[in-house]
């Protein structure tokens, strides 16, 4: 067979020209990406609410807006009583900044000199951290200070989510049945599955995230609360986001945990070893429990390739990069093995 025409090259031109055309559209919105990857989402997380009323004799745009109603109150009561909080713990946690980077210093140089006694080797640990305490405290206020004077950027997110989302749940079956109209009746039934099998996974793999990162936020806050750890509430919220980062997330987290820990007054070590075990503990009950229950099966992804995803979308994308890694890939791969088996089936029986 002419390498020209095997089916692993004719997958690798359209999978690659399936990937150019997703990078043109996210680049075409990325001034909206945010809120409407948040739409999306709350697609995902909602449908199959909208889909029960219907089941049950109630008119679609009522089901959408019974769904929709219940989603704006319950972000009203979350805005009403948690964000507040969460803004007086993020003006703490700005305040604390210059003093958690004094005692991690401190911190640092104290073990510096145990482990030269040890070794029989002057290792100056302060000025090897100095200047990265220093740029770490100014780069973490400006982060916060930017965070909190784009309120705007929020209310507008509200404000348009809740729409973006009405209309998916309203018109993206139509639409999706225009757009799988275009294609050739050759790649017809094809098209198909490869849309079947992608949303398939990735509103089993989005709703099992979302679970788990809530129960992750909820075991940490009550964790860091016991331990008496200062803004224990947005340390969760913290803690439950980086979830969303494989293998990287939970070490900011704990890094984040022990830094809180050591701007404490008086200064005790033992909060920085008791924050690291909340997650610890966390991380377990979400790999014993969680993990499990309701993400198993959703993506079937080696480690390598989890890690080397991230690196990519996150130097493509940024922070949202990251969180898309794992859901890209996973669909990804389904779009390049089904084209492959296509291809190659079509190959067996033009050879037959």
């Amino acid at each position: 067979m002419d390498w020209k025409s095997s089916p692993h090259l004719q997958t690798f031109k359209l999978f690659a020209l399936f990937v150019a055309v997703c990078l043109a559209s996210f680049y075409l919105i990325s001034s909206v990406l945010l809120p409407v990857l948040i739409s999306i989402t709350l697609y995902a997380l909602f449908e199959p609410a909208t889909l029960y009323l219907v089941r049950h004799k109630v008119n679609h745009s009522l089901s959408i807006l019974i769904v929709l109603l219940f989603l704006v109150l319950t972000s009203l009561i979350a805005v009403g009583f948690a964000l507040p909080a969460l803004f007086d713990q993020v003006a703490v946690l700005q305040s604390k900044l210059p003093q958690i980077a004094q005692q991690l210093e401190r911190f640092l140089t104290h073990y510096g000199e145990v482990i030269s006694a040890e070794i029989g080797t002057d290792l100056d640990v302060s000025e090897l951290t100095v200047t990265a305490l220093t740029q770490f405290s100014s780069l973490g206020q400006s982060i916060l200070i930017n965070a909190t004077n784009r309120v705007l950027d929020i209310v507008i997110i509200f404000i348009l989510v809740p729409f973006l989302t009405y209309y998916l749940l309203k018109d993206f079956q139509r639409v999706r049945n225009n757009l799988m109209n275009w294609l050739p009746n050759s790649s017809f039934e094809l098209g198909w599955v490869i849309y079947h099998n992608v949303t398939a996974q990735l509103k089993a793999y989005t709703r099992g995230v979302m679970l788990q990162s809530l129960i992750m936020a909820a075991v940490c806050a009550a964790g860091f609360t016991l331990i008496g750890l200062d803004i224990p509430l947005l340390l969760g919220c913290i803690t439950g986001i980086l979830n969303l980062v494989p293998y990287i997330g939970p070490i900011i987290s704990m890094l984040i945990a022990a830094l809180v820990g050591a701007a404490m007054t008086p200064f005790d070590p033992t909060l920085i070893y008791l924050g690291a075990l909340v997650i610890v503990v966390a991380q377990i009950v979400d790999n014993v429990v969680v993990i499990p229950a309701v993400i198993a099966n959703a993506v079937n992804l080696h480690p390598v390739q989890v890690i080397l995803g991230i690196i990519i979308f996150g130097s493509l994308f940024g922070t949202l990069g990251v969180i898309l890694a794992i859901p890209g890939i996973a669909a990804g791969k389904i779009v390049y093995n089904n084209l492959f088996a296509d291809i190659q089936n079509a190959s067996l029986k033009t050879g037959a």
